[in-house]
């Protein structure tokens, strides 16, 4: 059942990360995206390595298979905040950034009234694309070097 809900997820995420990837090679904004497509490329790499962290983690879970350890799967409840986290702020920055997208075409169209919002826009998705997405790849640093020292603790340490 667990290796059926993780194909359904995978598959799901799969779906998520070409339509991510689209974007990121399309070259709409006439290229005043281009760094913060880089970033979010670069957050995205870094959220799937995780989650193939995670999978790696899960399947090495296996006591029966050979070098299987069932404690692996603590690595995989360890991340799981994390990978939540990275995967939330990879599609907050893609949905800002098509936002973005669409705006720098209203402001070649000469907004009027409006062009303080599509500006606002604009500057809200560098923003975040600048200063949330780098963080991923610590992230991702962070869940490719957890162990189970935590765990090895006795209960009542806590």
């Amino acid at each position: 059942m667990l290796i059926y809900f993780v194909k359904v997820e995978c598959a799901a995420l799969g779906h998520l990360a070409k339509e991510i990837e689209t974007f990121i090679a399309s070259e709409a904004g006439n290229g005043r995206l281009k760094v913060e497509r880089g970033l979010l490329a670069t957050a995205l790499e870094d959220a799937n390595a995780i989650v193939g962290h995670m999978i790696n983690d899960l399947m090495s879970a296996d006591a029966s298979a050979e070098g299987g350890d069932l404690r692996n799967i603590y690595k995989v409840g360890l991340n799981t905040s994390r990978l939540l986290m990275a995967l939330g702020d990879v599609v907050c920055g893609w949905l800002l950034l098509r936002q973005a997208e669409v705006a720098l075409q209203k402001l070649d169209a000469e907004p009027g009234k409006d062009r303080a919002f599509y500006e606002g826009k604009v500057a809200a998705a560098q923003f975040f694309a600048q200063t949330n997405l780098p963080r991923l790849t610590a992230e991702r640093a962070i869940a490719e070097g957890i162990d189970l020292a935590l765990m090895d603790l006795d209960e009542a340490a806590f």
